[in-house]
């Protein structure tokens, strides 16, 4: 892209130009017109010096003539320069109907463009462009998913409710725990994307207070002892920084998450949680047995609705949401998440910032 100006430097060289010329002009013309009015003998010397005050007609035709061509000298600059202003904002107004119109793909041409603040304006323009397409693209994913998310349990209440109502399915407590099993996966649905809304939005205000990890951990831990027996996965907890100075609830989320997606595919054995320091972060690592995820699903492991068809454990199906909600939760403690695989196990390592924590 070849360099701009902006448009008051433009606006002072075009004047510059046109007072230079006109200038110019006038003094070269009335020395031709004088020179051939002296020849021709229509004016003499002394007469010019005797009624200097006085108009004579070579002096309105060379007054004449500056005006005519100096006008025209103006109105061509103008012009052009106008035209250097008014091409891009054109393109800028055509892109923004086609948009309002529905037409997400359109952007403004600037390859006309010869100014610094409409070429700003016109990557700004086509910047927020592409950011409402995608946003818009976004949402139909979102829409279609959450909507393929809902439509089981939905169906699945219904189909059991109307069964209760026809007299096909008796209403015992097997049923109901089903129905209730139904509405959780439910509620959890609701509170990730509530969750990944706030972050998204800026929205999602932390309670930070001092925490004893080990507490919360073990607290959770107690949540998942059936699932995690039936899983034959054995928790071990490894505490050596217990304090911790962030929102426990949402920490707690994050360790619901990651147990569920051990659960959900990782091979029986142990499921190792710890905590330490390293340098001013504090660091918390969930290291599974294996056999770890697939090197095609590492990139987007982080993206809402990635759902992993290895999983082993059908009976607990997950969201998708689970990761996206770990990832969107650590970015609001304004730390980091990694994940690793080494001796095909899954290590997923939270490292939170001191200055969002204490020890």
């Amino acid at each position: 892209m070849k360099n701009k100006s902006g448009i008051s430097k433009q606006l002072f060289i075009a004047l510059s130009i046109v007072n230079l010329s006109v200038t110019l002009f006038s003094i070269f013309l009335g020395y031709f017109i004088y020179n051939y009015a002296i020849d021709a003998g229509w004016i003499t010397l002394s007469s010019l010096q005797d009624d200097w005050t006085e108009f004579h007609f070579v002096d309105w035709i060379w007054l004449g003539t500056v005006i005519f061509c100096g006008a025209v000298i103006s109105l061509i600059i103008g012009m052009h320069l106008a035209r250097r202003f008014i091409v891009p904002i054109n393109y800028l107004a055509k892109a923004a109907k086609k948009i309002s119109q529905g037409d997400l793909s359109a952007r403004a041409d600037d390859t006309k463009i010869h100014s610094t603040e409409i070429a700003e304006l016109m990557n700004n323009f086509n910047d927020m462009a592409q950011k409402l397409e995608s946003s818009v693209e976004n949402a139909q994913v979102w829409n279609a998913a959450i909507a393929h998310e809902l439509r089981t349990p939905i169906t699945i209440l219904q189909g059991r409710l109307q069964g209760v109502l026809d007299g096909v399915f008796k209403p015992d407590e097997g049923l109901f725990k089903s129905l209730l099993s139904q509405v959780e996966g439910l509620s959890h649905l609701v509170e990730d994307l509530r969750t990944l809304s706030l972050v998204e939005n800026q929205q999602l205000r932390l309670n930070y207070e001092k925490i004893d990890f080990k507490l919360h951990a073990e607290k959770v831990l107690k949540l998942f002892e059936d699932r995690l027996a039936k899983a034959q996965i054995i928790p071990i907890l490894d505490v050596r920084a217990a304090f911790i100075s962030c929102d426990g609830r949402r920490i707690e989320q994050i360790l619901i998450a990651l147990i569920e997606n051990a659960i959900r595919y990782a091979n029986a054995g142990t499921l190792k949680i710890s905590t330490q320091w390293i340098a001013d972060d504090w660091v918390l690592k969930i290291e599974d047995q294996g056999p770890g995820i697939a090197p095609e699903y590492q990139q987007d492991l982080f993206d809402p609705f990635l759902k992993l068809e290895q999983s082993r454990n059908k009976e607990f199906g997950g969201t998708g949401l689970g990761l996206a909600v770990v990832h969107a939760i650590v970015i609001a403690h304004k730390g980091k998440i990694e994940y690793s695989n080494p001796a095909n196990n899954s290590v997923f390592t939270i490292k939170l910032p001191a200055t969002s924590s204490s020890e």
